[in-house]
């Protein structure tokens, strides 16, 4: 697609970074506000300064992008509606959105509001971009892992389906595909996927005796950076090019957005790019690497050191004065007003980040503190500043004086009626109209008729009200008619008022639709999931079991798993959440000659390709079910049954509703799954001499590691032949808090994972008995010592 600019997205962590982004140029500005984001630890935007702010965004041209990309509760979606017709009357443009029941949700209930897909969706395949535009999604972040080949042939895809695609240029990294890890949920308590990630991903891990590694920080990514491959992405297609860092200052902001406004100026012009821009690296950054862009993955993406790497001591703190917002430094230390500092425990241990404001004289500040204080400020502990390239206290006057009165509002205004009908006014704003008729009927005009100049003039009168007439239609209205100007100033009056109530909050709000629950299942049956033959062969062949067996990414390894199909007609395959490029193709091709009866997919494309070819489909726990209305959306799709994400607690599984016409299907036993990731953390554990990942990696490689985290949390990295690597807390967790649950059609036994923690002590036989009397009992028998209710423990049978 040939265009002449790219959409340059910037976060707005607060109200400063996004003037900041403002004023650096940035074609859209991307922020929260509240608790509904992706974002908890930004500050986030107050309600009350977002109307100011889209005022002041689309005076310069700047679109706003609200973020309500976390998975969400049943119980959440009347707030989330409510803060959604608030924002919307504020301005916003546009929504951002992981959730499938919130997806559906807007669509209903916002007709005339933008989608984006968040990047929290995992796209990363052409039936995944064919489910989003049915679904009304306008706009759509592409997973970060994909190379530029790979974007290229994606953009191409989704431009056919009349999407636009985004992609992520600069800032961290997750470690993870986005979207897939539930490590800080599960073993942190704080999930990433309701936007309070504690960044697991930055800690230390002790490696397993042995191992020969890369150090303790085998998780650990350089920041991305693709600020030299401008030109190569505007030639590719993209749409958007979107800049992380919502919990970063405004510095931060000002400086990317401006060193890509410039590059970007530079592509336009046809001139050759700037290889860097010093201005990136004196801002918070990791280390740069390009290399998921390049495909190159390998050792050079991680670095050892989790810290900023723009900052350099600059001082310590001598006092601090909370009541008064004071810091007094050192005599060594050189900072002048405007200048953002990070103050820590001299162990490293993070205390703050912040603005210096104006002198109080004698080594004092005014100490603006931003984001969250992370522990006291004392004297002695260290003061780290980065280098000054812009004058920041100049651009920090300059957003200290954008302001802007909220924007008039635009009304549309059609007038119908001829001589002896009363006269009708119907009155539109963002989608949503009122009809008003006039309490006296129309008349010929016996001498000069009312003009169209002068209806006009007195329609647009609206004076203090927060609206200006965007059009007035007089198709329908006869001419040479007598029209009092009182009956036409009454008439919109009332107009006025009716959406100014709304725009208070007083009209009536859209409600969430109720979801009807569907009839409890007669009794429930026990499904095994493995992934090999030996494990396949211990499966009762009377029908009293559903046999499951877990696919392969890899095209070529797919194939060597496909006679089993033959072998075994009722087997059903798990399709993995990560299919790119020939990887879907060929999954796609395994769907359609298998002649499967059912699936179960992870993957939302093919649950696409399924619904297309009539064949029932189960939503995988990886496709993040957290509320009734992803259930409702997956069964609109196709869907004859789902589970519920993995992360969800008992209390918040109980309180799910479970639509008519779709089957609940919940883990019985199974593996605590962390996280998947298209880099090769097995090598970051135990090197394999590669530094670089190669073509036979991905369907040859079959190795494991073990890593400890600092609170004794055993992981387990795990990489299988023709799949990409996964991370699963060590042990088998057994579920018999839910055993009493009657909503649950079908228990999943999950031994996918071969390793020996992972599998029970016993055979499968065995393990299959013990788990129907668990659940034909409810929970009410005991667990062996090797099975431990609740809790992941090494595999063990009664």
């Amino acid at each position: 697609m040939k265009k002449n600019t790219i959409e340059l997205l910037a976060p707005g962590g607060d109200a400063r970074s996004v003037k900041a982004a403002i004023l650096a140029g940035a074609d859209a500005v991307y922020l929260g506000v509240g608790d509904f984001n992706a974002r908890k630890r930004a500050v986030n935007i107050r309600p009350e300064d977002l109307p100011e702010l889209c005022s002041l965004a689309h005076r310069y041209g700047c679109r706003i992008y609200l973020t309500l990309n976390i998975l969400a509760f049943e119980e959440e979606f009347s707030a989330l509606s409510d803060l959604l017709d608030r924002t919307v009357r504020f301005g916003i443009d546009a929504v951002i959105i992981q959730d499938y029941g919130l997806l559906q949700h807007v669509r209903r209930a916002f007709p005339d509001l933008e989608i984006h897909a968040s990047t929290q969706m995992t796209t990363h395949n052409t039936g995944q971009l064919k489910l989003l535009a049915e679904s009304g999604v306008k706009q759509v972040n592409f997973a970060r892992e994909l190379s530029l080949s790979e974007l290229t042939e994606l953009t191409a895809a989704a431009h056919k389906e009349g999407l636009k695609a985004e992609v992520f240029v600069h800032g961290a990294y997750c470690v993870s595909f986005s979207g897939q890890c539930y490590m800080s949920g599960l073993l942190y308590e704080n999930s990433a996927n309701r936007g309070a990630c504690v960044q697991p991903c930055r800690r230390d891990y002790k490696p397993e005796s042995g191992s020969r590694g890369d150090g303790s920080k085998v998780l650990n990514l350089k920041d991305n950076s693709v600020f030299s491959r401008a030109a190569d992405l505007y030639a590719a297609g993209v749409d958007s090019l979107k800049i992380e860092g919502r919990i970063k200052g405004y510095e931060y902001v000002y400086s990317t957005v401006l060193s890509w406004r410039e590059q970007l100026d530079r592509v336009y012009a046809g001139k050759d790019p700037a290889g860097k821009d010093s201005r990136l690296s004196v801002v918070f950054n990791r280390s740069f690497s390009d290399n998921l862009i390049q495909g190159r993955l390998g050792a050079d993406s991680f670095t050892p050191d989790s810290r900023d790497q723009s900052l350099f001591p600059a001082g310590r703190v001598d006092a601090y004065n909370a009541r008064d917002g004071e810091l007094i430094v050192s005599r060594d230390t050189q900072l002048s007003t405007g200048q953002s500092i990070t103050v820590t425990e001299n162990s490293g241990s993070f205390i703050c980040t912040g603005t210096l404001g104006e002198s109080t004289g004698n080594r004092g500040f005014r100490f603006r503190i931003e984001h969250k204080l992370m522990g006291k400020i004392k004297k002695g502990q260290l003061i780290l500043a980065q280098a000054r390239l812009i004058d920041f206290s100049a651009i920090d006057d300059r957003i200290s004086s954008m302001s802007a009165d909220p924007e008039k509002l635009p009304l549309e205004f059609s007038l119908r009626g001829k001589a002896g009908e009363a006269l009708e006014l119907t009155a539109s704003f963002r989608g949503t109209g009122v009809t008003l008729v006039a309490d006296v009927l129309l008349e010929k005009a016996t001498g000069h008729p009312t003009s169209p100049e002068t209806i006009k003039k007195q329609l647009s009168r609206l004076g203090n009200t927060p609206f200006y007439l965007s059009s007035c239609d007089l198709d329908c209205l006869e001419g040479g008619l007598f029209i009092p100007l009182a009956v036409l100033n009454d008439l919109r009056r009332k107009a006025v008022a009716a959406f100014e109530a709304d725009l208070k909050g007083e009209s009536e709000k859209a409600k969430p639709l109720t979801l009807v629950p569907g009839d409890l299942p007669e009794s429930p049956r026990i499904a095994l999931a493995v992934a090999d033959r030996e494990q396949l062969k211990q499966i009762p062949d009377d029908g009293s079991v559903l046999p499951v067996f877990q696919l392969p990414a890899d095209a070529e390894v797919l194939a060597e798993v496909a006679p089993l199909f033959d072998e075994y007609p009722d087997l059903i395959p798990w399709f993995p959440s990560i299919l790119i490029g020939p990887q879907y193709t060929a999954a796609g091709d395994f769907l359609l000659r298998t002649g499967a009866g059912q699936i179960i997919t992870d993957n939302s494309g093919i649950a696409c390709l399924a619904r297309e070819r009539g064949i029932p489909w189960i939503a995988g726990p990886l496709l993040n079910a957290t509320n009734g209305y992803a259930l409702d959306f997956f069964r609109q799709h196709g869907a004859a049954g789902a589970f519920c994400s993995s992360e969800l607690e008992d209390s918040r599984f109980d309180g799910i509703t479970v639509p008519a016409g779709i089957e609940l299907w919940a883990p019985f036993a199974g593996p605590d799954f962390l996280m998947k990731s298209r880099h090769c953390i097995v090598r970051n554990c135990r090197d394999c001499g590669k530094r670089v990942m190669d073509a036979r990696c991905l369907p040859d490689c079959s190795r494991s590691a073990e890593i400890t985290d600092t609170q004794g949390n055993e992981i387990l990295v795990i990489k299988s032949r023709g799949d990409y690597n996964s991370l699963y807390r060590k042990g088998l967790r057994v579920h018999t808090d839910r055993l009493k649950d009657p909503r649950v059609r079908t228990w999943l036994l999950d031994l996918r994972v071969r390793h020996r923690s992972m599998q029970p002590d016993c055979s499968i036989p065995q393990f299959i008995e013990y788990a129907q009397g668990q659940i034909r009992g409810a929970g009410s028998s005991k667990a062996s010592p090797g099975i431990m209710p609740g809790s992941p423990v090494k595999g063990g049978c009664p």
